[in-house]
C-alpha cells in the first residue's frame, strides 16, 4: 500500500506542478479600465471580455480582485510544457466571483400578462435555472406554459426567449435578488490545456461550471463552485413520453480529457454531478485526480462513464474527498429524483486502475453507490476501499446487479469483494464550536459544527447541518452576509446578533442535534 501511495505522489508531482517560467502578472478589477496595461493593480482591466481577447503566454498569471464581480463566461488560454497559464485572485475579501446569470430584480423586469403568470426577457440563452435570494429558494422549470399552475413555476419560450413565471405578485417585489441562470459554462476550456484555476468562486451558471472536452494539464484547485445547471440539453422521446435532459456539472471533464487535477475544491447545489469524466465517442481518458473536495446537496457526488468498446479509461483517482447529501440540493424538486454520491453509469470502455479510496460518503436520498454491473468493462479493475459510508439502515447502501441495504454491507463486501477496509458508521454525536458566545448587537461570529463517529473520526459539518433558531429575532444563521452575492462558505454558520435578548441555536443533522447559547446585548 506505501508503495502504491508514493507511486500515486510521483506521478502527481510529475504532471500537476507547473514548470517554473518567467511569467507576466494582469490584474482585473471591477473598478479597473479595459483602456490599462493591465500590469499592476493601479493599472487593472476590468472586463472580462477584455480578459478573453487577450493572448496570454505560458507562465503569466491573471488575478481577479477578491470581493470583485464578473458577470459572463471566461474562456482561458492555454499554457504548454514550459508554464502553465493561471487564473487565480489578489487583494483581500471573498473570492472573485464568476456569475453564468443576470439578474432581475427590478419590479419593472416584471410584466404581469396573466393572472399570476409574469413575464421578463429577452433572454440570449435559454434559463435553466431561477435563483432567489441567494439560494433561499429555486424557481421549478417546465416545459409547457400549461404547467404553470404553482409558484416559482417557471417556462422558456425558445421562440420568443422570454420567461414567464407563476407568481402570487411581481416576483422581484417577493425577492431582493433574482438570479436567472444561463445556459453556458461559466468556464469553457473546450480543447484547452496546461491551465490552472486556484482561489476562483463560479455560480449560477446553467450549462456546467467547468466544461469542455479533449483537456489536459488542467488544474482546479481551491475552488467554490455552487448552483450550476439546470439548462436544456436535448430532448428524447421514450415510452413514457418526452424526455429533456438538462445540464449540467460542477466540473466535467468530456472525451479524451488526460493529466487533470482537482483538489481543495467545495461543491454544492450542483443539477447533477459534482465532479465527473466522461466520454462518449472513441477516446481515452487517463491520470485524472479528485482529491480533497468537499461535495454537497448534488445528486451524484462523482459520475463516470466512457463509451464505445474502443475508449479506454485508466488510473481515474477518486480519494480523500468528503460528499454529503446526495440529492437533497435544489435539483431534486425539478423534479430530477437521483441522489447518489457514486454513479457509475454503462461503461463500455476498456477500464482499468480506478480507484474509489479513503473518502466519507454520508446520506444519500436513493443510494450511495450505483453501477451498471451488466454493461461495465473493468469491475475487477475498479478499486473500491478504505471508504466510511454513514445511510440509514433501511435505506439502499449499494445497487450492485441487485440491492443492497446498509445493514447488509457485510453482504454486499463478500457479494463484490469491494470495501474489504471500508466500514460503515452511525453519527455518534455533533458538537459545536463554541457551545456559547456574547455578542452585540449589530455584530457576527461563525460556529462550527462537527460530526464525531463512533470511532472518532471527526468530520467539520458546518456546511451542511440545518441550524433552527428559537428567536430569530434576537439572532439568525446565514449561509450568506446581507451584502453578499451568493451564498459564501465562509459565512456557513455565520450568527448574526440582531437585538438584545438570549436564543439557542441548534444544529440538526440526520436528526441528531447540538446546540448554542447566544446572548446578544446592546
Amino acid at each position: 500500500m506505501m508503495l502504491i501511495t508514493l507511486a500515486i505522489i510521483g506521478m502527481a508531482f510529475l504532471l500537476f506542478c507547473a514548470p517554473v517560467t518567467l511569467a507576466t502578472e494582469y490584474y482585473v478589477s471591477n473598478s479597473g479600465d479595459d483602456e490599462n496595461s493591465g500590469r499592476s493593480p493601479s493599472q487593472a482591466w476590468r472586463s472580462l471580455a477584455k480578459v478573453n481577447a487577450f493572448k496570454f503566454a505560458p507562465g503569466d498569471v491573471v488575478r481577479f480582485e477578491r470581493g470583485g464581480v464578473w458577470r459572463g463566461q471566461l474562456i482561458p488560454c492555454s499554457g504548454d510544457e514550459t508554464g502553465y497559464v493561471t487564473y487565480t485572485s489578489y487583494g483581500i475579501g471573498p473570492k472573485p466571483l464568476l456569475l453564468g446569470s443576470v439578474e432581475r430584480n427590478r419590479p419593472d423586469d416584471w410584466k404581469q400578462v396573466e393572472p399570476n403568470i409574469w413575464q421578463a426577457g429577452p433572454f440570449p440563452l435559454d434559463v435553466g435555472n431561477i435563483i432567489f435570494n441567494n439560494g433561499e429558494t429555486c424557481g421549478i422549470k417546465v416545459w409547457e406554459q400549461a404547467d404553470l399552475d404553482g409558484q416559482n413555476k417557471f417556462y422558456f419560450d425558445r421562440d420568443t426567449r422570454m420567461v414567464r413565471i407563476y407568481s402570487e405578485g411581481n416576483p422581484a417585489q417577493l425577492y431582493d435578488d433574482i438570479e436567472c441562470a444561463l445556459k453556458r459554462h461559466i468556464i469553457d476550456q473546450g480543447g484547452k490545456h496546461h491551465i490552472i484555476y486556484d482561489g476562483l468562486q463560479l455560480a449560477y451558471g446553467a450549462a456546467h461550471g467547468i466544461g469542455g472536452g479533449n483537456t489536459h494539464h488542467i488544474i482546479v484547485r481551491n475552488c467554490d463552485l455552487c448552483f450550476i445547471g439546470g439548462g436544456h440539453q436535448f430532448t428524447r422521446k421514450t415510452e413514457k413520453g418526452q424526455h429533456h435532459v438538462r445540464y449540467g456539472n460542477g466540473i466535467e471533464f468530456w472525451n479524451g480529457a488526460h493529466d487533470n487535477l482537482v483538489e481543495n475544491c467545495r461543491i454544492w447545489e450542483i443539477y447533477d454531478a459534482g465532479l465527473t469524466n466522461q466520454g462518449n465517442s472513441k477516446n481515452q481518458q487517463y491520470n485524472i485526480i479528485y482529491r480533497n473536495n468537499i461535495i454537497w446537496n448534488c445528486e451524484y457526488s462523482f459520475e463516470y462513464w466512457n463509451r464505445p468498446e474502443t475508449s479506454v479509461t485508466h488510473d481515474i483517482y477518486f480519494e480523500n474527498n468528503i460528499c454529503f447529501n446526495a440529492g437533497r440540493g435544489w435539483s431534486h424538486g425539478q423534479p430530477y429524483k437521483r441522489g447518489r454520491h457514486l454513479m457509475f453509469f454503462s461503461n463500455t470502455a476498456n477500464t482499468f486502475n480506478f480507484y474509489v479510496r479513503n473518502n466519507i460518503f454520508h446520506g444519500a436520498e436513493d443510494v450511495v453507490i450505483l453501477i451498471y454491473v451488466d454493461h461495465w468493462n473493468g469491475l475487477d479493475r475498479l478499486i473500491i476501499d478504505g471508504n466510511i459510508y454513514c445511510q440509514p439502515s433501511d435505506r439502499q447502501l449499494v445497487r450492485w446487479g441487485k440491492p443492497f441495504l446498509a445493514r447488509d454491507f457485510e453482504a454486499y463486501q463478500k457479494f463484490t469483494g469491494k470495501d474489504a477496509n471500508s466500514r460503515l458508521v452511525a453519527i455518534d454525536r455533533l458538537v459545536m464550536e463554541p457551545d456559547s458566545m456574547n455578542l452585540h448587537v449589530g455584530e457576527s461570529r461563525a460556529v462550527k459544527v462537527k460530526c464525531i463517529y463512533p470511532d472518532g473520526t471527526s468530520v467539520d459539518v458546518t456546511y451542511f447541518v440545518r441550524f433552527i433558531t428559537s428567536k430569530p429575532s434576537v439572532a439568525i444563521v446565514s449561509g450568506s452576509s446581507p451584502d453578499s452575492d451568493v451564498p459564501r462558505v465562509e459565512n456557513f454558520g455565520l450568527i448574526r446578533a440582531l437585538r438584545p435578548g438570549k436564543t439557542e441555536i441548534t444544529a440538526m443533522l440526520n436528526g441528531v442535534t447540538t446546540t448554542a447559547i447566544v446572548a446578544v446585548s446592546e
